[in-house]
């Protein structure tokens, strides 16, 4: 039988119910920056199947449904980011349908992105948030609306 190699990658993840559950995902190996950092959104947004694979600490086994997690937290930190890019990062406080909120700031690539309304209207369903220069993966369906300076 084929196997895929995957790398496993501390998280946090939080649902949408509010339960957090920390663990491990499984990232195909091929999806890491030239940084070496996972690339955790483009396997969320690239990988077509609803469901991947999750070890909690606790070392129980799930298959977690893309569409219930609002947020994951990352042990990433935004150096990466910074030096791909001179733009200027924008602020942002989003919230969510969980009520609850993420107060960061987002990194623009492009000139033509350089509005946080860009970056939240980017086709992709999970986007990166830098907290505190933590990265943070959010899911763009359960946020109910951003303020943006």
């Amino acid at each position: 039988m084929y196997e895929i190699p995957k790398i496993s990658v501390p998280v946090e993840i939080l649902l949408v119910d509010s339960e957090t559950i920390s663990g491990k995902m499984f990232v195909t190996e091929d999806l890491v920056s030239a940084g070496g950092n996972p690339l955790i959104e483009e396997f969320l947004n690239d990988d077509p199947d609803q469901f991947f694979p999750f070890e909690s600490d606790a070392g129980a086994y799930r298959l977690i449904n893309k569409r219930q997690i609002a947020y994951i937290r990352t042990d990433q930190d935004d150096s990466e980011i910074k030096e791909q890019t001179p733009i200027k990062p924008r602020n942002l406080v989003a919230h969510f349908t969980n009520d609850r909120t993420i107060y960061g700031m987002v990194y623009p690539t492009l000139a033509e992105e350089s509005r946080v309304s860009d970056i939240i209207n980017q086709e992709e369903d999970f986007i990166s948030i830098y907290q505190n220069s933590q990265k943070i993966i959010v899911n763009r369906s359960h946020i109910i609306y951003v303020n943006a300076n």
